[in-house]
């Protein structure tokens, strides 16, 4: 949905975007291109390949040292708002955050993470390189909270069947490897349903690695704040869990709340929803990018 980023995130040419989710850079590249030789970019990744990768895509403007417009930060969006240069610059307020969540097709088609089913690689899914991996949570956790996982993160119903699946498989040998985790789910759902649990494992027990719920609230809250007046925030999101707390709060942002008790004080609406609907991609973007067929986008801009 680059056509609809560009449209929506950038209002002032020489303001200071952040881009938490840099991913390959495709949108970093037409962010820098929107943007004045005054205007700047800041990007989070928490994946160390991908900054390696944007350094070699974005050196020209990287060389200019102090005057280039685009910087490169190894972190996770989450650190957004206790980043220095960010804190620093957000006195005169930020422009714009673009939030495109979920995994990049990169991770998607490399396997050194273990974030895809399709390679036979480590349990890891970590999107950075610190903190438990999906291998230390169905070795070690208790199988109450294996079975919360998959049913809050990955809404799927034989969360419990593979639970315990899962425990009885720990008990003989540890399971360590995507193929490993995949075979046990094959044997323990109706083949109809195989590649629809099986995605919905893989996508549960990478939120919790992540902690990408938690993480995504925690960001919006503290960069609404830090918004200058008609700043924007958009989040692409690729599934429903992600886009209900998007929905929900730039739905309370965007809210007047009335006072319940008499001398107690209205509290206005902060922000704008400008999307309370979601952007939909179009069936050309579809059929050129299948990835992008899930895809939701959500806009709050704010108020003076």
């Amino acid at each position: 949905m680059l056509r609809e980023v560009l449209q929506w995130l950038v209002t002032e040419k020489d303001g200071f975007y952040i881009d938490g989710t840099l991913g390959g850079g495709g949108h970093a590249a037409y962010i820098l291109r929107s943007i004045s030789q005054s205007g700047r970019l800041v990007c989070f990744d928490a994946d160390p390949q991908a900054i390696s990768f944007c350094r070699g895509a974005f050196a020209d403007e990287l060389a200019r040292g102090d005057k280039s417009r685009i910087r490169l930060v190894h972190g996770n969006y989450a650190e957004v708002c206790s980043n220095e240069e960010v804190v620093a610059r957000s006195t005169k307020g930020i422009s714009g955050l673009l939030l495109d969540l979920g995994v990049s097709s990169y991770q998607l088609d490399h396997p050194a993470q273990g974030i895809s089913h399709r390679y036979d690689t480590a349990l890891d899914m970590r999107f950075g390189g610190s903190g438990r991996t999906a291998a230390d949570i169905v070795n070690d956790a208790e199988a109450e909270e294996i079975e919360q996982i998959l049913q809050e993160f990955g809404e799927e119903k034989f969360a419990r069947k593979i639970t315990k699946a899962i425990v009885q498989r720990r008990r003989l040998a540890p399971i360590t490897t995507t193929v490993e985790l995949r075979k046990l789910v094959e044997e323990t759902v109706p083949p109809p349903v195989f590649l629809s649990s099986l995605a919905k494992v893989f996508q549960a027990l990478r939120i919790a690695v992540n902690r990408e719920l938690e993480v995504l609230e925690q960001t919006l809250r503290c960069v609404e704040s830090m918004l200058a007046p008609g700043g924007r925030i958009v989040v692409i999101s690729y599934h429903s869990l992600e886009d209900r707390i998007v929905k929900n709060v730039f739905k309370e942002f965007s809210s007047f709340h009335r006072s319940s008790f008499p001398g107690d004080v209205d509290i206005p609406a902060r922000a704008k929803n400008l999307s309370p609907k979601p952007l939909l991609p179009t069936p050309e973007e579809i059929s050129e990018n299948p990835r992008a067929r899930s895809a939701k986008m959500r806009v709050l801009e704010k108020l003076p």
